[in-house]
């Protein structure tokens, strides 16, 4: 027993950092099943290549073959060079910039049990699924959540005021 076990943990630790498998070539360029599984997260997050029947699989192949391919198209016609998108990919560069910060930012705010707590019982009347009073611990996620929320809007009109006291802002309307 004590002999078998180290084996089976061992297998299995090998197993778990194997390459990921090529599923098929592009022009050289392989696409994997990272490459599967990351496809199967934006498309039906919470399934894996791995769980999907071998027609399923076969489909998801030959989907990023076409995406390969057409990418492939799209970097020989050099419409990234273009003006037009050089400005639409600044656009979208400084959009994907300011979600991230605004993110990060929500991340720092924290809303303690007690906070809740106070909500739920100042607002307890308003805590009902039809006319039965919701529990505290039932309603303490949407509270939390409501409540952060409430605090990321504070915080953001508290530094929009400040960066416009210290910035030149004219609105010509």
């Amino acid at each position: 027993m004590f002999i078998r076990l180290p084996i089976v943990l061992l297998a299995t630790a090998s197993f778990a950092f194997a390459a990921p498998a090529t599923l098929a070539t592009v022009n050289g360029k392989t696409i994997t099943t990272t490459d599967a599984n990351a496809f199967m997260a934006k498309a039906l997050p919470g399934m894996s290549f791995e769980k999907l029947d071998p027609k399923m699989k076969r489909q998801v192949v030959d989907q990023l073959v076409n995406q390969a391919l057409i990418k492939n198209e799209v970097m020989k016609s050099g419409i990234q060079n273009t003006a037009a998108f050089k400005a639409r990919y600044a656009a979208i560069k400084d959009d994907l910039a300011v979600d991230m910060w605004m993110k990060q930012e929500m991340g720092k705010i924290t809303v303690t049990d007690k906070e809740a707590k106070a909500f739920y019982d100042a607002n307890k009347d308003k805590m009902k699924e039809g006319d039965k009073t919701v529990s505290y611990e039932k309603a303490k996620k949407e509270i939390m959540q409501f409540i952060k929320l409430e605090k990321f809007k504070a915080h953001m009109n508290k530094k929009s005021e400040s960066l416009r006291a210290t910035s030149k802002v004219e609105v010509k309307l």
